[in-house]
């Protein structure tokens, strides 16, 4: 068990501040951008000019027409339930369900 080990000066002791090399080692790649950095960005680019590509195929009007019916559901009121209860407690919507149930 843990509390038995008797070795104070072990290696996996996460309290022990870590040598001069391994901060080095830390720190030492924080100014630079990783490769996956620049993956990240390549992708966004990408992304963005697909974007730009359907929203010039479907055009303007389609695309206003889509997000007022977005919209508009958004703004039904059993959308507006659905959004509360997925917002509140799980226990208190099923004690209040048993008790509309009750009565």
């Amino acid at each position: 068990m843990f509390w038995l080990n008797k070795n104070k000066n072990s290696d996996t002791d996460k309290r022990t501040k870590p040598k001069s090399n391994e901060l080095q080692a830390i720190e030492g790649d924080r100014g630079k951008t990783s490769k996956s950095q620049r993956n990240s960005e390549k992708l966004r680019e990408e992304a963005l000019a697909n974007a730009r590509a359907a929203r010039e195929r479907i055009g303007e009007e389609t695309l206003n027409r889509i997000a007022a019916a977005m919209t508009k559901k958004q703004l039904s009121a059993m959308e507006q339930a659905r959004s509360k209860i997925k917002n509140v407690n799980s226990h208190r919507v099923a004690d209040e369900i048993l008790y509309l149930l009750d009565e």
